[in-house]
């Protein structure tokens, strides 16, 4: 009978599974896996740094709506994706990663091995929702299945799946493929859904939160918002879920004119959001308001454990609970919401510090030329501008990393795998001078894939956010400006299209001229030059 190795068993898994991408980088330890890469439809996507890998697979993850797959080697390939492992987490992004291990039962005396690092697991088992490890060639498809349905059935997040080196290479008669049966979406209690529809018609101005979690019932959404006429606020991870919907808030609830609303509402819905300090409290002044008449609806008892006494808490997947309150819930005649979105928003806008202009210039200009455009965002400027208010299409779409775990160097890379999960949208990085120097070296696979994306450089020449809060606690600003690289020159040597712009007159012409003809392309704009033109 013919034989087949574990490396071939895991590319078929994979492919079984949907995969059209792993993100990695080979090393000796992991040879055994690419064997049968060759003969597979899957691609693999070589990054410069494992970090960079976990970050493409993280926004591929974000577009496509499937887990993000990565390949890395023992020792330092799984310490350098530990990063965006963790930022995965904090995103509830479903991210899958294989690394290899030193033999877990090595020979009582032996030599220290390569790559050699005491108790991997453990350490993976700190950022990922879950992490195995494959002993036995016969247990490959049993463990990667139950990754999959680990990621994608309840809260998404990072999986992890070691495998000795010693186990690499087994073999196996051929063997046919099988996969666990899959759950249906978590549905809610009856009784908590009729409890629902009770507490909705008994409310006269309700109001409506949009978290990460609420993805899944987009085309639900605007139906819901629309029947309970409910002014809508979204948090950052939703922000296109309405677009410019005449109910819909694009602000953070960390802004006082958000909390009023939300505080003088006799009910608030929040749908698939975890109520977290980045979104609610950025400011960390804890001003955000109790909410005593909420309704709470979220596939994970752990996010629903935190929520305060009183609490209507509903485990459930939000398309299924819209769906299910629509089909009883009686229609609502607010006739002054509309009045009271309008009233919150221009507040919202006379809240933001005006340091922001030129950021509020920039990202309106975007959505302006590129109405459908994916926006790949780092911790940067621009970012936490759009992160307050944000108001894009229902076609955009909004993400970055400065929430959570917040990382930097998060954007670029993340682009790539962004553009690679929806090959027909334009895709915009929006990233710092800081924040891209940690992650530059990704602009080769932006060349070695002809991957089209659109790096926005916002070059202030230090970290500005950092300078003005360490300047605000009256500490003298120090370690904030890192010079960055001529990056005209280095357009060049990586071989992509490279323009600097002064006002938002060329910018609007860049992005006219990407839209007809997309190409890499690296735009640097001066934060104080084009704050100061704006023509």
């Amino acid at each position: 009978m013919n034989e087949i190795n574990l490396g071939e068993i895991i590319v078929k898994t994979l492919e079984n599974h949907g995969v059209e991408f792993i993100f990695g980088i080979p090393g000796v330890h992991t040879v055994e896996l690419y064997r049968a890469l060759s003969n597979s439809k899957i691609q693999h996507i070589t990054a410069r740094h494992e970090q960079g890998a976990g970050f493409m697979a993280d926004g591929y993850a974000r577009i496509s709506g499937k887990p993000g797959v990565c390949f890395v080697i023992t020792g330092p390939g799984v310490t350098n994706i530990l990063t965006a492992m963790a930022q995965a987490r904090s995103d509830s992004i479903p991210m899958l990663v294989f690394s290899g291990v030193n033999k877990l039962k090595p020979p009582l005396i032996s030599r220290a091995p390569l790559h050699d690092l005491p108790n991997q697991e453990k350490l993976t088992k700190q950022v990922t929702i879950a992490s195995y490890t494959i002993n036995n060639i016969n247990d490959t498809q049993s463990i990667i299945n139950k990754a999959f349905a680990k990621m994608t059935l309840g809260k998404p997040g990072p999986v992890h799946i070691q495998i000795p080196v010693d186990v690499m290479t087994q073999t196996i008669t051929q063997e046919s493929y099988f996969y666990y049966k899959q759950k249906k979406l978590l549905t809610p209690k009856k009784s908590e859904i009729l409890e629902a529809i009770k507490t909705i018609n008994k409310s006269n101005n309700p109001c409506i939160i949009l978290g990460g979690g609420a993805r899944s019932a987009k085309a639900t959404i605007k139906k819901f918002v629309e029947f309970l006429k409910a002014p809508t606020v979204s948090t950052v991870n939703a922000r296109d879920l309405l677009g410019q919907h005449p109910l819909h808030i694009p602000a953070s609830p960390s802004l006082a004119s958000v909390r009023k609303l939300l505080k003088e509402a006799d009910l608030v819905i929040a749908l698939g959001t975890e109520m977290g300090q980045t979104d609610y409290d950025m400011y960390e002044n804890g001003l955000f308001p109790t909410l005593n008449n909420l309704i709470r609806v979220d596939i994970d008892t752990d996010q629903l454990r935190q929520s305060h006494p009183g609490t209507k808490n509903i485990k459930g997947d939000v398309k299924v609970f819209c769906e299910e309150i629509l089909k009883k819930v009686r229609s609502k005649e607010n006739t002054k919401s509309k009045d009271r979105v309008t009233i919150c928003t221009n507040s919202v806008q006379l809240e933001i510090p005006s340091d922001y202009d030129s950021c509020k210039l920039l990202i309106s200009t975007i959505i302006t030329h590129l109405p459908n455009a994916i926006l790949a965002g780092d911790s940067t400027q621009p970012t936490y501008y759009g992160n307050l208010y944000c108001e894009i299409t229902s076609r955009n779409r909004w993400f970055n990393s400065a929430t959570g775990f917040g990382t930097l160097g998060y954007a670029p890379p993340a682009s790539i795998g962004a553009k690679l999960a929806n090959p027909d949208k334009p895709v915009v990085c929006i990233v710092g001078d800081g924040g891209l120097q940690f992650s530059i070296a990704e602009l080769g696979t932006v060349i070695d894939e002809n991957v089209a994306v659109l790096f926005l450089i916002w070059n202030n020449n230090e970290y500005k956010e950092i300078r003005t809060y360490m300047e605000s606690k009256a500490i003298k600003p120090i370690g904030i400006t890192p010079k960055p690289p001529n990056l005209q020159l280095t357009a060049k040597s990586y071989g992509i299209q490279f323009t600097r712009v002064r006002t938002v007159t060329d910018l609007s012409n860049a992005l006219l001229k990407f839209s007809i003809e997309p190409v890499p392309l690296i735009i640097e704009i001066n934060e104080t030059t084009f704050s100061k033109s704006q023509k």
